[in-house]
């Protein structure tokens, strides 16, 4: 298994807490996009998609809408997993534990959000955003980078009955209301943060009936087309590969 470089996780974890303080602070927050037609709602439909008797489970790749931040510019390559519960039992699948497979079987662990975000925040075209937005004022939708714009509003128990229902409707988990004035840089930081852990892969029993989304973060440079999915049931461990699709929009 090929081994990521190692991160600055302590810096990591002191940004984290320095970007929580600045969201609670804000006078402005920000809504990611709405989602777009064709949004995935059925990870039974992607190509190449695992099929079983008890869950359905299919990847696809991160879709830049267009406006804000492209991830696939900062050197992230986000992967959507998908994971439909039509079982009586609760499995639980970790982040840490998945791995995206890459040219010639190399696999990669999943970032950490922070280690995401410590490469995303790296980047020149983080930076290249951030003043664009700062300095000439944008808002709303402009503002993000849209992880959400993929995600169907058909997901139930994908963050919990309270932010799962407002991330499915399009309003993001941030407070619900448009940034209507000119962001700071903490302030975009932030965003870009938040947007990141909101949609990020949470490790959770997955209930009887759940439809769950969450990304999972890899190196853009890594050539990820498959992820190597661990599934953990009642003491048991199931194992499957999940091709990566294109989005269909």
């Amino acid at each position: 298994m090929k081994r990521m470089p190692r991160l600055n996780t302590g810096t990591g974890r002191l940004a984290a807490l320095a970007l929580a303080t600045v969201l609670l602070t804000a006078c402005a927050v920000y809504t990611p996009p709405q989602p777009q037609m064709g949004a995935v709602t059925n990870p039974a439909v992607l190509p190449g998609a695992v099929r079983t008797a008890e869950w359905d489970i299919g990847a696809t790749r991160y879709a830049w809408s267009g406006q804000g931040l492209n991830y696939y510019d900062t050197g992230l390559f986000p992967v959507l997993l998908l994971f439909n519960n039509h079982s009586g039992r609760y499995p639980i699948i970790y982040a840490q534990e998945c791995r995206g497979i890459g040219v010639n079987g190399a696999e990669f662990a999943p970032y950490s959000v922070e280690q995401a975000a410590e490469v995303v925040f790296a980047s020149t075209a983080y930076k290249k955003s951030a003043e664009a937005a700062v300095v000439g004022g944008l808002t709303g939708a402009a503002v993000g980078a849209g992880l959400g714009a993929l995600i169907g509003s058909g997901f139930n128990h994908g963050w919990g009955a309270g932010p799962g229902a407002l991330i499915g409707a399009g309003a993001g988990a941030i407070g619900g209301a448009a940034l209507s004035q000119q962001p700071s840089m903490d302030q975009y930081r932030a965003t870009l943060y938040q947007e990141m852990s909101t949609y990020a892969w949470r490790a959770a029993p997955i209930a009887p009936g759940a439809l769950v989304p969450g990304y999972l973060y890899f190196p853009v440079n890594a050539g990820i087309h498959s992820i190597r999915v661990i599934l953990r049931v009642d003491n048991t461990m199931q194992t499957f590969i999940v091709p990566v699709s294109q989005p269909a929009w």
